[in-house]
């Protein structure tokens, strides 16, 4: 994407302002942009009981936490309004090390700022020892600022504040309780948005579980965020020629050099959204989109990974296109066709839209159609690369995956069900680069309706009963929830409808289960997978559309109760399989969602 493009997204934002952004950013998420004040005081917001209860509370492992910030022109209400909120913590050992550059040459020493920001500041450091302050005499840049910082600190970990937001009283005791049992290298907590008057919350962004391909789109992680102070340290700290993207590139560095990755999903951050602020003024410099792409590159250079940072449609949203060296072949399995003409739409376009060649085609066939059996026969004849595979076991799609990918020759196995029509033509190759030079384990498509609506965009565990599909409804084009759903993700399972990996990661997860019929088996193989270590993607832009089909000939002569019986049945051992992840919460959608559906609404 050009300059000009990232210019012209930004100009989209400013000409509708931050509720009309909004709007557009929430999907069906009305009720939260209208509930979630009242929710978050309801569900989150500790009451003063408990809060004095934490301050009472003796941790076995209680780290000197040091918040850095860096300090530019800021208004006085804000300067102490964040001062006052680190000040109020119910966890006593941080300390606050604030380094000034409102001194530097570009500012008039008329302006009400110069001077200003260091007197707030040492009232503060006469009643609290904690507090720290660094004047800049020239402002070497807000990396330079924070480096000075962490140089000053002592404490084991570090935080990262701006200085015109606020943290609730209970944040870092929340953080430091995740520290008993386990010392991680990284954590990170969900967050919101704050009024300009501070009476308000809104906007909440309730992340994921960590998630590579989320922070290769965007800096997800972003604050509270605590670090080890050697972590930091043996990065090199912050670096001054990523200024305006300094915390996306010290965060993607970090997580270079540990996988002890930590998410609180509990809302311990409030953005200040006001005038002078970087979450509503797209006056984030627009260089800053061009620093955070290069910050992007040299990530993927550091890390080995073959493939370009790009930008997106959505400003400060990116997107890696991973290469495909060697172009491996790949096997796809396409089980059990029942309909001639939704098989046509699912081959065809593999010939004559996909970019991607170097494949062949297995239809692992039951017999019970004697018209596509004859077609695929004569599709032999013509195609060197479709094989017709004769299946005479039980009929049910696990098993029949199972029994094509025995036969596949591939190096990778793409599974795709019958009634399935690529619709990108870039579609394999960027599934297949992001399985081999992105690391995903599985890596899906996503499925849409013949209505141009989302059927399915990854799957989350123990919603709507066993599981449910994401973004489901969502029409083609539209923006999700903050977004994500046109950036690669990672979720905790996915459609198999369509998916692609390596012929030994599926040996390794040992197949489909042969006890599950439905959509559980695709669950169920996801949740494996990710079990022996494999992550589990879905790739934004690679469309697929999932045609409405007849049941299953397997369900032909059942009566609804019977099929309904054998539903149950699967979804109770999935529950005893699965009973962890059920009850604790899908860690890529988080706890802060209902569990009654899949649409992103509060709990």
């Amino acid at each position: 994407m050009k300059f000009d493009d990232i210019k012209k997204g930004i100009n989209f934002v400013k000409s509708r302002g931050l509720p009309g952004v909004m709007s557009r950013v929430r999907y069906k998420m009305s009720e939260i942009g209208g509930q979630y004040d009242d929710w978050y005081r309801l569900k989150h917001e500790e009451d003063e009981d408990l809060l004095a209860r934490q301050r009472e509370s003796i941790l076995s492992y209680a780290p000197t936490v040091s918040i850095l910030v860096s300090v530019y022109m800021t208004p006085e209400k804000y300067l102490r309004e964040m001062i006052e909120s680190v000040m109020a913590q119910t966890y006593a050992n941080w300390e606050l090390l604030l380094v000034d550059g409102s001194y530097a040459n570009d500012v008039a020493e008329e302006s009400i700022y110069v001077g200003e920001a260091e007197r707030i500041i040492r009232q503060y450091m006469e009643r609290d020892t904690r507090i720290r302050y660094k004047r800049q005499d020239k402002n070497p840049g807000i990396s330079a600022n924070l480096n000075a910082a962490l140089s000053a600190s002592t404490g084991e970990y570090i935080a990262l504040m701006d200085h015109d937001d606020v943290i609730p009283p209970e944040a870092l005791f929340l953080m430091a309780e995740q520290l008993q049992e386990e010392r991680h290298d990284l954590l990170y907590s969900d967050s919101d948005k704050l009024s300009e008057d501070g009476r308000r919350h809104m906007d909440p962004d309730f992340k994921p579980d960590f998630s590579w391909e989320l922070l290769h789109a965007c800096n997800y992680i972003d604050h509270l965020l605590l670090v080890k102070k050697s972590l930091a340290l043996s990065v090199g700290g912050f670096h001054s020629e990523y200024d305006g993207a300094q915390d996306y590139d010290f965060t993607l560095r970090c997580c270079e050099k540990t996988k002890d990755i930590c998410h609180v999903p509990r809302v311990l951050y409030h953005w200040r959204v006001n005038g002078a602020s970087s979450v509503v003024n797209e006056h984030k410099k627009e260089y800053a989109l061009e620093i955070g792409k290069k910050a992007l590159a040299s990530h993927l250079q550091r890390a080995g990974i073959m493939g370009t940072a790009n930008h997106t449609e959505v400003p400060g949203l990116y997107k890696v296109l991973y290469e495909t060296p060697g172009n491996p072949k790949i096997s796809i399995v396409i089980p059990g066709p029942e309909e001639k003409e939704l098989v046509r739409k699912c081959i065809l376009p593999l010939y004559e839209l996909a970019r991607y060649s170097n494949f062949e085609v297995l239809v692992v066939d039951p017999g019970d159609h004697e018209d596509i059996t004859e077609y695929f026969r004569k599709l032999e004849l013509r195609r060197k690369n479709v094989r017709l595979l004769d299946f005479k076991g039980e009929r049910n799609v696990s098993a029949l995956r199972n029994y094509g990918a025995a036969k596949a020759s591939g190096d990778y196995i793409m599974f795709l069900d019958p009634n399935v029509e690529i619709i990108d033509a870039t579609a394999i190759g960027e599934m297949l680069g992001l399985c081999m030079e992105g690391g995903a384990g599985l890596v899906a498509g996503v499925l849409y309706t013949d209505k141009d609506t989302v059927y399915s965009q990854g799957m989350a565990v123990g919603v709507s009963g066993s599981c449910a599909h994401l973004y489901a409804g969502l029409k083609k084009g539209d923006y999700g929830y903050l977004m994500r759903n046109r950036a690669n993700a990672d979720f905790s399972a996915v459609c198999c409808s369509c998916v692609i990996m390596a012929k030994k990661t599926f040996r390794a997860v040992g197949g489909f289960s042969e006890k599950f019929r439905t959509e559980l088996a695709d669950a169920d193989f996801s949740l494996r997978a990710r079990e022996l270590g494999y992550s589990v993607a879905c790739a934004c832009d690679c469309g697929w559309y999932y045609h409405k089909k007849r049941p299953s000939l397997t369900d032909a002569g059942k009566s609804a109760d019977e099929l309904m019986k054998e539903r149950r049945r699967e979804e109770d051992l999935f529950a005893i399989l699965w009973a962890n992840i059920i009850s604790g919460g899908d860690p890529y959608y988080n706890i802060n969602f209902s569990r009654d559906d899949a649409r992103f609404t509060l709990a």
